[in-house]
């Protein structure tokens, strides 16, 4: 398939997304065009032959190029792990001209987009996501993050890239539990914004789950506009509208938290939250067992790790109480009030909490034990 682009308009941060196989091959004209001096490259360790392919466009480049390599995952997004990377950027004596690399994951984006916001008061980005997970929704929309022990994503800033190059020859090496994983975000756009599109994934997941070139690309390039139309109306999270995105998050983070980010995917995770939002919209009265039986049938194709028993539905209640977007105590929840469509909720409380529980439990999706 042909390198499609996709535009995130802003008031004076527009840019673009590149996708599709060898969308990498653009690099090298976007670096010379902004007529960089000096270009850093922070990735994942153990992307060896992507990083390899990005030193080979860029070492014959008329600018001073270098590498850092860092161990990618939640461990990435704490300041222990961040306050080395400024170290480096002042070792190669980086300054408000040179642009920097992101290439790895979601919490290399997270990371690295916060470190290139913060180093110099701001420096330019460019975003090279190569999981499924971050080119449908993480390396779009300039939310940068890292983690805090009470909870994810709770110190962090916006920050845009310069342009973001979602290269799907990327994903050719990704194990199936990210794939997974990506799946369970891309689920989240079909619930949130477009019921067609459920219907796609479900008629098309096995050629997803095979990463089939066509069908890939069509459904990453429909997330990402709808992330983009988003954004583009809320880009600071100040009006309610990019609310939508975080369709599953609330205990899907509280999750994670609660496992020390060691058992879950990111994704995984976000399915677990997504059943749990839709049971409490159930509970509320405004979906029908019909419509969570649509988004079952479509996770039946899809094997994640089940809920630890150990952990109790009040530890959930109190880990989302510490969510970002709570307030005053009130947990937030965006709820589906019909698929395709979101609402926000802050009247949840621990009898709820428990209702929703008791009704996931009537419907278990396809599980795999974990530790």
């Amino acid at each position: 398939m042909k390198i499609e682009r996709v535009r995130l308009g802003l008031a004076d941060k527009s840019h673009f997304i590149e996708l599709g196989a060898g969308a990498i091959s653009l690099l090298p004209a976007f670096v010379r065009a902004r007529k960089s001096k000096k270009v850093i490259l922070i990735s994942d360790r153990s992307l060896k032959q992507a990083r390899k392919k990005i030193t080979a466009l860029l070492s014959r480049a008329e600018f001073e190029f270098s590498e850092i390599t860092v161990t990618a995952g939640e461990s990435l997004k704490d300041m222990k792990s961040i306050y080395p990377l400024y170290g480096e950027l002042l070792k190669r004596k980086a300054d408000r001209d040179t642009l920097v690399l992101a290439l790895g994951g979601g919490s290399i984006g997270d990371a690295v987009g916060f470190v290139a916001s913060t180093y110099l008061r701001g420096i330019d980005w460019l975003g090279i996501p190569t999981t499924l997970l971050a080119q449908v929704d993480s390396s779009v929309g300039g939310k940068t993050g890292i983690n805090h022990s009470i909870g994810k994503n709770l110190i962090g800033t916006f920050h845009q890239p310069k342009l973001v190059i979602c290269d799907t020859d990327f994903l050719k090496s990704l194990g199936s539990r990210e794939i997974v994983s990506g799946l369970g975000e891309i689920l989240k756009y079909a619930l949130t914004f477009d019921p067609k599109f459920l219907s796609y994934l479900q008629e098309n997941m096995p050629k997803l789950l095979a990463l089939e070139s066509t069908s890939l690309q069509y459904a990453i390039k429909r997330c990402l506009q709808w992330k983009c139309k988003a954004v583009s109306q809320d880009e600071f999270d100040r009006n309610g509208t990019r609310e939508v995105l975080n369709f599953g998050h609330t205990f899907g983070h509280a999750l994670e938290s609660l496992t020390h980010y060691r058992r879950y995917q990111h994704g995984e995770a976000v399915i677990w939250g997504m059943r749990f939002a839709i049971a409490l919209s159930m509970q509320r009265g405004h979906l029908s067992e019909r419509e969570r039986s649509r988004f079952e049938s479509v996770l039946q194709r899809l094997k994640v790790p089940g809920l630890p028993r150990a952990i109790k539905p009040e530890a959930y209640f109190e880990a989302m109480k510490k969510d970002k977007k709570s307030s005053c105590n009130q947990i937030r929840f965006v709820l589906l009030d019909r698929l395709g469509s979101t609402i926000s909720d802050r009247e949840v409380n621990q009898a709820d909490l428990h209702q929703a529980f008791a009704l996931m439990s009537t419907s278990p999706i396809k599980k795999v034990k974990r530790g």
